[in-house]
């Protein structure tokens, strides 16, 4: 079985997946830090797949950090037990691609069905990700069960 590398998405990185794959594999440990400096070298392939204007990339790394800020942002609730529940305060939306709160979106019904689908396919991702861990069939059957 011959071996090919692709991106998971398409687009998304200008670097042949392949070549950089290779060029990852040349590293002696295959850290971001040891990628980036591997990239720093214009000759390399992975060269391609960076912005290297730094006053693009800061104002991309701010957006970053500034979805990270949104994202992380939770709700606790307390029941009369006093365990915890964190729900995630923010949620993209499908219709404007933009962050609404999640108490908000649950109300919409093309928004709250939207948001279901985004978790089954986030579901579907992880099964695929770590699809080889026999200890984790139990939980593929269930996602399979959500699924169908």
């Amino acid at each position: 079985m011959s071996e090919i590398i692709k991106w998971a998405v398409e687009g998304l990185h200008k670097g042949n997946a392949q070549k950089c794959y290779k060029e990852c594999q040349s590293l002696n440990e295959i850290t971001p830090q040891n990628v980036l400096e591997k990239a720093r070298n214009e000759k390399t392939e992975l060269h391609k797949c960076f912005e290297w204007d730094d006053s693009v990339a800061s104002e991309k790394y701010r957006l970053l950090q500034a979805r990270q800020i949104i994202q992380h942002f939770v709700v606790v609730f307390k029941d009369e037990e006093e365990s915890e529940q964190k729900i995630r305060s923010y949620q993209i939306t499908t219709e404007t691609n933009k962050y609404e709160p999640t108490r908000i979106i649950l109300q919409k019904p093309d928004e709250y069905m939207a948001l279901l689908k985004r978790a089954k396919a986030e579901l579907e991702a992880f099964r695929q990700r770590y699809k080889m861990l026999s200890e984790l069939e139990e939980i593929f059957a269930e996602i399979d069960r959500l699924n169908s």
